[in-house]
């Protein structure tokens, strides 16, 4: 039932909803889902920093892409909650962003999402929970 990593870069692809961010599938296992985010002038806020929107975006597209890794591609599931803490600024950077499933449950799934840097900076950190369709 798990989805491949081919599989989930071509949903990536064809995914319209986050198209406009850039976002690409770095690395995803059965513990982790890793996504890139390139930076992009359009996500840039007054004074050179990332938009909160953006990373945002990132965190609720890596917990999607985790979620399909472990429910499969045919099977759907959407977000009910969302929380961010903006901890540290990202400046015209790649902003890099990691999801893990806490809970995966029949219904709910629960996990976080961090937004970093490659030295591991954290800009973002959140909470997501998501309900199965």
């Amino acid at each position: 039932m798990s989805a491949s990593k081919a599989a989930l870069q071509k949903l990536l692809g064809r995914s319209r909803f986050v198209r406009s961010y850039g976002l690409k599938l770095v690395s995803i296992t059965d513990a982790d889902c890793t996504i890139a985010m390139p930076f992009r002038h359009a996500l840039e806020r007054p004074g050179g920093t990332v938009n909160g929107p953006a990373f945002m975006a990132a965190a609720d597209y890596a917990m999607w892409l985790a979620i399909k890794r472990h429910i499969g591609i045919e099977h759907d599931a959407v977000t009910s909650e969302l929380n961010t803490a903006f901890l540290n600024a990202a400046r015209r950077e790649t902003v890099y962003c990691t999801a893990r499933i806490l809970k995966l449950g029949k219904r709910t799934i629960y996990g976080t999402a961090e937004c970093h840097d490659l030295r591991g900076r954290i800009f973002t950190h959140h909470t997501v929970t998501y309900v199965r369709i």
